[in-house]
């Protein structure tokens, strides 16, 4: 990443962090060096989506949430959505659904993978907090493929997340990309890893969500058939800072707005398709294995085993990206 900036000619962006860099932020086993971003901030996601809607409705645009879309078909001109109670119809339609278009009927259900990311949360511990140096409100991402990601809250708990969950077989959902016991129990036991502390302290909650992983691990734009209705996905556990941009391109597509967002290489790019089922859930599941286990042994100091290793190198050999 110090690289990339570098690069970019923003090497004032970031700071390299020897270990003793590093512990005045946060001390951890797990922790060897580091990068630190002094002008990074974080964002609560729910909140950002609760300030756009009051933002809508205060521009008087009208929502109608918790209502079901049983179809949406093209019609000369535009499209028809479909509704329990009535049918809308609008000159262009943008879904924006998720996990959900790599469904078995999905529009994207060849071009994703589903998988989950679960967070747990511990009770108030203010003392351990104060014990590591962990003051100042960091939010930390460590730099796995299957990564993990932390912060502390106003009140003095731990959340600690983690990604790369079981991949869905057929992108369906069923519950447990929401709330996977085993994630969860790896979850709490890359925290007390992390942070031995911990071990004796209550995780008082534990959620989860789905992911859906484009095989370049970039989001895509795709418009559906008939060209009146669009959907985007595919960002991989990263769609807080790149929705804005998406969601620009997405308009300037629905207006016939010809611009430099409409224009992006993420609109419609050439389709890289995932294999079918079952194949995708069982290579897919595979993979994850290696990477997980190769992820392991390389954090323990082992050298991880020749199997892990070769599972683990499947994704680059097959033009597919999934690092960070």
């Amino acid at each position: 990443m110090i690289a990339a900036c570098r690069e970019l000619g923003a090497l004032d962006a970031v700071q390299a962090l020897a270990p003793a860099g590093v512990a005045a932020h946060c001390v951890s086993p797990a922790f060897r060096a580091g990068a630190f971003y002094p002008a990074s901030a974080t964002v609560q996601p729910a909140r950002l989506a609760l300030g756009l809607r009051d933002r809508l409705r205060g521009r008087g645009v009208e929502l109608f949430e918790s209502t079901p879309v049983r179809a949406l078909r093209d019609t000369p001109a535009g499209v028809e959505a479909r509704t329990p109670r009535g049918t809308v119809r609008a000159r262009a339609a943008i879904l924006a659904i998720g996990g959900a278009a790599t469904a078995r009927r999905g529009p994207l259900r060849n071009r994703m993978t589903i998988t989950s990311s679960h967070i747990v949360l511990t009770e108030p511990v203010p003392d351990l907090l104060e014990e590591i140096g962990w003051s100042g409100g960091e939010c930390i991402t460590d730099c796995r493929t299957m990564l993990h990601y932390f912060r502390t809250t106003p009140d003095g708990r731990i959340v600690f997340g983690l990604g790369g969950g079981r991949i869905s077989l057929g992108g369906r959902l069923r519950g447990r990309v929401e709330l996977d016991p085993a994630v969860v129990a790896r979850a709490a036991e890359r925290l007390h890893a992390y942070f031995p502390g911990t071990a004796d302290r209550r995780i008082t909650h534990a959620w989860g969500g789905p992911i859906d992983v484009s095989p370049t691990h970039l989001p895509v734009v795709v418009p559906l058939a008939g060209g009146r209705a669009f959907t985007a996905a595919g960002y991989t556990g990263n769609g807080v800072g790149p929705s804005h941009m998406v969601g620009r391109t997405l308009a300037a597509l629905a207006l016939d707005r010809n611009d430099e967002y409409s224009r992006l290489p993420l609109v419609d790019p050439s389709p890289q398709r995932v294999p079918p089922e079952p194949f995708h859930w069982l290579g897919g599941s595979a993979i994850h294995a290696g990477i997980m286990a190769k992820e392991q042994a390389e954090g323990e100091g082992r050298s991880p085993s020749k199997i892990a290793a070769a599972l683990a190198r499947i994704p680059e050999l097959i033009g597919f990206h999934i690092g960070r």
